[in-house]
């Protein structure tokens, strides 16, 4: 599994023109799962990704954690983060988890978060999404559960 963390200010996430979710100060976080995924590295990537430090204490340190600030998440699915770009100019999703199976483990990932204790919203499985946001600092912090 991969993921893209971005601290946002706020996000709204629409599906069409129908709003899915809207979150506050927190994270927008992008999920890609592929072919040959494997559970255990994928439960060690969400409890990386729910106990990360990396919003601003009262000392500019990045020293604190989503459930500190008791910020929100939207958790939004993307296959494309798992592209390969190696040749030519268009790229390959070879390595993208097929669509049922994916779901399933965002899902899996959705109930594992909400288990920290983290308001999660969701993003619209397999649709074309439009999503609105205010990035923070900028911080954006790459999860690759292969090499946790």
């Amino acid at each position: 599994m991969r993921l893209i963390c971005q601290v946002v200010k706020n996000a709204k996430l629409y599906s069409g023109e129908r709003l899915i979710s809207d979150i506050g100060k927190g994270m927008l976080v992008y999920c890609g799962f592929c072919k040959e995924e494997n559970i255990a590295e994928l439960e060690k990537a969400i409890k990386k990704l729910c106990g990360l430090r990396i919003f601003a204490d009262g000392n500019g340190k990045l020293n604190l954690s989503l459930t500190d600030i008791g910020g929100q998440m939207l958790f939004v699915s993307n296959f494309t983060l798992y592209s390969d770009c190696s040749k030519g100019y268009r790229p390959s999703f070879i390595r993208s988890g097929e669509f049922n199976e994916s779901h399933r483990l965002y899902k899996h990932c959705l109930s594992l978060i909400q288990n920290y204790g983290i308001d999660v919203k969701p993003g619209a499985y397999g649709e074309d999404m439009l999503i609105e946001s205010s990035a923070g600092g900028p911080i954006n912090i790459i999860i690759d559960s292969e090499v946790l």
